[in-house]
């Protein structure tokens, strides 16, 4: 939750057989056994491609060039008002409120922030600066010291449920991210250590913080979605707000239909001139990949999501059962800052030491991966910045796949098999890892038993339990696992490491693995109060070598959102920030 902000153009696919082409094309130490396993998976496993009914003698159409790059065509279309949007979301959201630890996954804060929460500044991608413009706030200054922000609002907006936006309203928003009692550590960390927060008037607001933070004041402005105090007044976990929102966006919140949609409506009261075009958004749910494939296919989604690289593929040839997407559908490549890693929970004693944590790395069959199953959409990174950007070190390389040295470092690790049952021990205790999945990923399910035969030859067992996205999320925040494929996602170009990496964020906040490294600590904090984009840049480059020396997690890939829209959409342009459903509109 992609490199230097653009989108990859789509590669063509092997046109040998998927096993033929790895056995000529792979490289490294990769066993039969191996081989053996890949030819079951990709034999067995059905991609089910949906067959429509098509006429007799179709006239094959081949896909245009913007089309397999995921490129939008210009739009010289006149905007409508009106009309419905479907959007196919993979997972239902447990809340709507980003401040609230347990609902801030990546999908709804997409679906939430601009269409129903607005932001008192917005980012503006189409600049290389990413610079901000006023959104809800008119004004805003920061004094001579960094520290001080002085922000003036914009006047007669209003919220949904008819309150009107003053100063009070943040203010009283900002103390309840501040109470430790309630679940907002990750909004918490993110606006830093605030000192002081005044409202001298119902339209100015003053935040203090107790040193420089760049990044928090970036959050305040462009990442807080403003929220009324009467419907953050109360019990936070159990506020009506987390299913029934009060913000002041062009859309509200219609209608939730438990476990099969939401519904958006205009919001006919809307502050801004800007009106949207479209009178409603419908968000339906639908998490397992290949049941969304076959009513995208139907034609139930507007807007088909989180398309899987090897399906993304398989439409891209001129065949008749390919026609329904290429002929009816775009497709679109969303640029993301974003990676994913397999993250290892250091509470687990066997995963503690670095040299087995590289060893887990070298196991990796990245290059067969890709071939397989990512098939040229997705890159490989090791940093946690915005890929390509300077904050991130160009000299540093994944670790290569390579059994041999895998085994060496496990040696060094004093990781010995003792017993002859083909698992080695640390320290007496079985290099055992139980590795939770979501049950509804394809990738994950051919991904992590090809990863588990090469950790065998190497003696660790890894166990897979996959389970539903809900029980994962709450495994993870509660620290049980070992191992968790995840993506961490930001829709702005400003990445903050310091609540994923910081120790202090080990037990409340987003660093499930409990990593903790004094240097690093130090220099996350350095990067963070650090105004001059340089001196921020040098820090961030150092946390990068020295994160990818720890191994806290096996950085993976990066690579854009892959969706599709029908033709009758319009106005769909990709960004970090994913789209503005305010500039969208579909044919009558």
């Amino acid at each position: 939750m992609t490199t230097s902000g653009v989108s990859e153009n789509a590669l063509a696919a092997p046109s040998s057989s998927p096993l033929e082409y790895l056995r000529v094309n792979s490289r490294g130490p990769i066993h039969e056994l191996f081989f053996t396993t890949l030819a079951v998976l990709l034999i067995t496993s059905c991609t089910c491609k949906p067959k429509p009914v098509l006429d007799k003698a179709p006239v094959l159409m081949a896909p245009s060039a913007e089309w397999l790059a995921g490129v939008p065509v210009v739009d010289h279309a006149t905007p409508h008002e009106g009309g419905s949007l479907t959007i196919r979301l993979p997972s239902e959201p447990a809340g709507l409120t980003r401040i609230h630890d347990r609902f801030a996954e990546g999908m709804m804060v997409r679906t939430t922030v601009g269409p129903i929460y607005e932001t008192l500044a917005k980012v503006n991608h189409a600049d290389p600066s990413a610079a901000l413009e006023p959104l809800l706030a008119d004004t805003w200054a920061l004094d001579a010291t960094n520290r001080i922000l002085t922000i003036h609002l914009r006047n007669g907006v209003t919220f949904h449920k008819g309150s009107t936006f003053t100063s009070a309203d943040l203010a009283f928003e900002l103390a309840v991210i501040a109470d430790e009692k309630n679940s907002t550590s990750g909004m918490r960390s993110a606006l830093g250590d605030v000192w002081k927060v005044e409202t001298p008037d119902a339209r100015t607001i003053v935040v203090t913080w107790k040193t420089p933070n760049p990044f928090a004041q970036r959050t305040l402005l462009a990442g807080l979605p403003v929220m009324s105090e009467p419907s953050l007044t109360g019990e936070f976990d159990t506020l009506a707000v987390h299913r029934e929102p009060d913000g002041t966006g062009p859309f509200q919140v219609s209608k939730w239909d438990a476990g099969k949609s939401i519904m958006y409506v205009k919001n006919e009261k809307y502050w801004n001139s800007k009106r949207p075009f479209l009178g409603r958004i419908v968000l339906k749910f639908v998490k397992d990949e290949t049941v969304a494939n076959q009513l995208w296919a139907a034609g139930e989604f507007d807007l088909m999501t989180r398309i899987s690289p090897i399906f993304y593929r398989e439409i891209e040839k001129p065949a008749a059962e390919n026609q329904w997407a290429i002929t009816k559908y775009q497709r679109l490549a969303v640029p993301e800052n974003t990676y994913s890693v397999m993250l290892w929970n250091l509470r687990n004693p066997v995963l503690k030491d670095a040299r087995v944590r590289r060893a887990l790395a070298a196991a990796y069959p990245a290059e067969v991966i890709e071939r397989s199953l990512e098939l040229g959409l997705e890159s490989r990174v090791t940093c946690p910045y915005f890929q390509g950007s300077r904050s991130c070190d160009p000299e540093i390389k994944p670790i290569a796949f390579d059994l041999v040295q895998a085994r060496a470092l496990l040696d060094a690790a004093g990781a010995k098999d003792t017993d002859g049952d083909g698992i080695r021990e640390v320290k007496g205790a079985p290099l055992k890892i139980t590795v939770l999945s979501n049950s509804y990923s394809a990738k994950l399910s051919k991904l992590l038993p090809l990863y588990a035969e090469q950790l065998k030859a190497i003696g660790i067992e890894l166990q897979i339990n996959a389970v539903d996205p809900a029980t994962f999320v709450a495994r993870l925040r509660g620290h049980e696992f070992d191992a968790a494929p995840m993506s961490w996602s930001n829709l702005d170009v400003m990445t903050d490491a310091y609540d994923v990496f910081h120790s202090s964020q080990g037990e409340t906040g987003k660093n499930y693995g409990a990593f903790a490294d004094a240097e690093i600590d130090s220099l996350l904090v350095k990067a963070r109060s650090e105004m001059n984009e340089e001196k921020r840049t040098a820090f961030e480059r150092k946390i990068h070598a020295l994160l990818f020396a720890a191994q806290p997690a096996l950085f993976l890939t990066t690579r854009p959102e892959l969706d599709a829209a029908k033709n009758r959409v319009h106005g769909l342009v990709p960004s970090v920030a994913w789209y503005d459903l305010t500039k969208v509109w579909v044919d009558p």
